[in-house]
């Protein structure tokens, strides 16, 4: 049986996104397959499970803490699809509700564990900020399968971010759906007066293609919690 490479599993309030506060059970998957400038994941250390050794963890967890709802973050977790594939057809029995929070390229892992998926948190990586090559043809394709989903698209403002690339990324997004949220998020190491400026300045740009920008940090560095 396959095993997983996996750095934590935690429980937590979700910091990020429309879902701020949720009450989740996070699985933190090991490995990414980009390298960006503001990431703050650790790049060593981590176990393996089989499916039913996290299986048990997650049910433990469940029981603890009284929540059904299970985040798949990393590193890239669809890295790991196969393994991924295999532990959601046995969670998902237990009615747990599934988010997946990516990188939002690998989409021909996405298609393997679709089905299974409630809500799918998709970054787009803006090449100025990222420092990742461009990648909108995987964003593209990526956002293709989120059809029928429950879906908000992410993307990180740091203070080199070009607004150029705000607006493809908006506009990528509207060819989805223009009801699609779109949350900016400021790098964290960097907020301050000059990159709350600069986002508010990048919503109003990315508000002429969509009808719901929000400008969201990461709650849970705030509030001291994983």
């Amino acid at each position: 049986m396959s095993k997983a490479k996996i750095a934590e599993v935690f429980f937590s309030l979700q910091g990020e996104g429309p879902y701020l506060g949720m009450p989740q059970i996070f699985i933190r998957f090991f490995g990414c397959n980009l390298k960006c400038v503001f990431c703050d994941t650790k790049q060593s250390g981590y176990s393996e499970y089989d499916v039913s050794g996290l299986k048990e963890k997650v049910e433990a967890l469940t029981r603890k803490y009284n929540t059904q709802s299970l985040s798949l973050t990393g590193g890239e977790p669809l890295l790991q699809g196969d393994f991924i594939l295999d532990f959601l057809k046995k969670i998902k029995r237990n009615d747990h509700k599934i988010y997946l929070e990516t990188n939002g390229v690998l989409f021909r892992n996405l298609k393997k564990i679709r089905k299974f998926v409630d809500v799918i948190a998709m970054d787009i990586k803006l090449p100025s900020a990222s420092g990742n090559a461009a990648l909108w043809g995987e964003h593209r394709k990526f956002l293709e399968l989120c059809r029928g989903k429950d879906c908000f698209v992410k993307c990180v403002v740091t203070l080199d971010t070009k607004a150029a690339d705000v607006k493809k990324a908006a506009i990528l997004t509207k060819k989805f759906s223009k009801n699609t949220m779109f949350v900016l998020q400021p790098n964290y190491s960097q907020i301050g007066k000059k990159l709350t400026d600069r986002c508010f300045a990048l919503r109003d740009l990315a508000c002429k293609y969509l009808k719901d920008v929000r400008v969201l940090p990461q709650v849970h560095k705030i509030l001291g919690v994983r």
